[in-house]
């Protein structure tokens, strides 16, 4: 994977490429903006041309070598998020999982944590990085490089970091041993702790061009004119509309639960009856699993922002497209200056406790209630 095959962020691989020129690579170095607009596979792609060189990656993928083969390079070292799965019971370690991580780098690399944590059977659970792990990281940079070249470690999912393991990974990165790199990817750069992010250089990620991501879907095998629907309801991530085109069931799921919320939430304001509905509703989404339960949030947030693009006639950012018929043109008007705001937060609010492991039933029934309130309220 070299750094000139990558898709977009042309801007920031020209940066790259001209530090690799004039031997000024940073020590620490960070990639912050969603997942899908390909953080991952600029670490990964840093970190093999810190360790393989250009030439070297050239003439073994001539020889037919693949990513797996460049991924298995023993000054190479990972930290991302793990937890306790089908496949490891107890005290999980970065480690328990590296042949997963290594399939899911050459498979998903544009994927998000949900992905990760589904595809090794934790949809359920959310991942962490502990302190333990930090630990390992330090007995293993410690050693000399069993090529004599550079060590690098790339950190992703930096908002997994506890404060603990944070603090502990800061004191390796204040005094690193001789010729090592360290590559973080984070989604925010608020996902930092303040004072690694003073020691990193950040650089954040563009958005994806929309052809760009039609290109990608079109090679995919996905059709002219829904890769041109995907491309735009990606908003920039590859990733987004990679996974639209994959779970194109999921994605109509995820719409006829929050059409279901939305016209109960209207109605109940005038029938106290549908309150019964709407917690009928709240016990099947509360019973899904939290990575669903994420991704229904985060495709919520989406559909309310294209309402309120519509409502405020901005129709040229509006990419919305119904898979159930629904009509957003009618619905728009009652998202407006009065409970955009209150919309955004509380779905915004309950994708957070979803990722504290709050009690999804509850979770949901006061997601439910608190709709009825801010959906009726009129605009002055």
């Amino acid at each position: 994977m070299l750094l000139n095959e990558l898709l977009g962020q042309e801007i920031l691989k020209k940066q790259l490429k001209s530090l690799f020129t004039s031997g000024q690579i940073p020590h620490t170095q960070c990639f912050t903006g969603d997942y899908g607009r390909g953080g991952l596979s600029l670490a990964i792609a840093l970190a093999l041309q810190l360790l393989w060189g250009e030439e070297s990656i050239k003439s073994h993928k001539i020889k037919g070598k693949k990513l797996s083969f460049f991924l298995e390079h023993p000054d190479l070292h990972f930290l991302f998020p793990v937890s306790t799965s089908p496949l490891v019971s107890s005290k999980p370690k970065c480690s328990d999982y590296i042949k997963r991580w290594r399939s899911f780098l050459s498979m998903s690399p544009y994927g998000d944590s949900n992905d990760w944590m589904l595809s090794i059977g934790s949809e359920n659970k959310q991942g962490n990085i502990g302190v333990e792990e930090v630990e390992r990281l330090f007995k293993s940079l410690s050693l000399k490089s069993y090529l004599g070249g550079a060590k690098v470690c790339v950190v992703w999912g930096v908002e997994k970091l506890s404060a603990e393991s944070g603090n502990k990974l800061l004191k390796l990165i204040e005094e690193p041993p001789a010729n090592t790199f360290f590559i973080f990817v984070a989604e925010t750069e608020s996902d930092l702790l303040p004072t690694i992010q003073s020691r990193c250089q950040i650089s954040s990620l563009r958005p994806i061009e929309k052809d760009t991501i039609c290109t990608a879907l079109i090679k995919l095998g996905c059709e002219e004119n829904l890769a041109n629907f995907y491309a735009a309801n990606g908003e920039g991530s590859l990733g987004k509309a990679i996974k639209s085109f994959q779970n194109i069931e999921q994605l109509k799921t995820h719409e006829e639960l929050f059409i279901e919320c939305l016209r109960g939430a209207f109605k109940a304001s005038g029938n106290k009856s549908i309150v019964i509905d709407l917690m009928k509703w709240a016990n099947t989404v509360g019973g899904l699993g939290r990575t669903l339960q994420k991704e229904f949030l985060l495709y919520s947030l989406g559909f309310i922002r294209q309402a309120l693009f519509m409502s405020y006639q901005t129709e040229a950012l509006v990419n919305y497209q119904s898979m159930t018929g629904f009509s957003l043109e009618k619905f728009a008007p009652f998202v407006h200056s009065e409970n955009a705001l209150e919309l955004i937060e509380l779905l915004e609010k309950t994708c957070y406790a979803v990722d504290r492991n709050a009690n999804g039933k509850i979770l949901f029934s006061y997601f439910a209630l608190k709709m009825t309130h801010i959906l009726n309220k009129k605009e002055v």
